[in-house]
């Protein structure tokens, strides 16, 4: 009953026709809309941090703000991060463990996520921690607009 609630997941149903008119259909913080499962299913916090920050997209942006070119990179991105999480087996920040009791090592791909005054990986610039929706969220000032 509850899997009927969630919304197509990357890398297995979620379209790219779709991904715009979510996107489209509402004016909430881009990294919001990301992780509302009920949306688009499988994109935490990790996740989305990870792929804003590669597709150059500040998540405060209003989703309905991006141009298509930026939303097909940030569905790309979203479909490279979900991929590496998945060959990773997770992040195992918290004492995760999969199914098979092994740790997950997304954690030590991460892009965005916990790198407060990190370079950049893009331009070197120091990644800076900012609150969006309750959320930690890491970005790039020079690179994410």
């Amino acid at each position: 009953k509850e899997l009927g609630l969630l919304g197509p997941e990357p890398g297995r149903d979620l379209t790219l026709a779709y991904f715009r008119k979510v996107l489209g259909g509402t004016r909430r913080a881009v990294k919001i809309v990301l992780m509302d499962q009920s949306k688009i299913a499988g994109v935490g916090n990790i996740y989305a941090n990870d792929a804003l920050l590669l597709a150059k997209i500040d998540p405060r942006r209003a989703a309905n703000n991006l141009n298509e070119a930026e939303s097909e990179r940030l569905f790309k991105m979203i479909e490279k991060v979900i991929g590496a999480g998945l060959r990773y087996r997770g992040a195992s920040d918290n004492h995760y463990l999969d199914a098979f009791g092994r740790k997950g090592h997304y954690q030590d791909h991460f892009v965005a996520y916990g790198k407060t005054g990190q370079p950049c990986p893009q331009c070197g610039s120091k990644i800076e921690r900012v609150v969006v929706g309750g959320r930690g969220t890491f970005i790039c000032h020079k690179c994410q607009k």
